[in-house]
């Protein structure tokens, strides 16, 4: 292969690269965002099992509204049907788990790039001190 050739392939391999990475971070921003709504999918469930709507992120309540109400003593608790929460749940890691899988396969599939790309780069090494 002649240095043109070669300094050809270099660029293509080098897009090829930034454009598995970039596939890469759009992928982990998914799961991020996936992440995000199994943790909204969770505050929902526990606002729906505590009937209270003022769950925070750290999953306190700021008057325990569940429980207690201040002027009527013990809030009667209805059952949750927790059948939602665990269909819900299960797209969302099975979306994850794809997610994760795809990943892998890219971040095998930049090895293998990243591999022919130093191949290359030797290869033009040789040619400009041949030449």
């Amino acid at each position: 292969m002649g240095l043109a050739a070669s300094s050809g392939r270099e660029s293509m391999l080098t897009a090829r690269k930034a454009d598995i990475e970039f596939k890469v971070q759009v992928i982990n921003q998914r799961r991020t965002c996936l992440a995000q709504q199994a943790s909204n999918l969770a505050r929902a469930f526990a606002n729906a099992m505590y009937q209270t709507d003022d769950t925070n992120v750290l999953g306190g309540s700021a008057m325990v509204l569940g429980f207690t109400d201040p002027t009527s003593g013990a809030v009667a608790q209805s059952p949750v049907a927790s059948g939602w929460y665990e269909t819900q749940m299960q797209q969302v890691q099975s979306l994850d788990k794809e997610l994760e899988l795809r990943e892998k396969d890219l971040q095998t599939q930049n090895k293998i790039v990243e591999t022919e790309l130093e191949t290359v780069r030797k290869v033009i090494d040789k040619s400009i001190e041949k030449g």
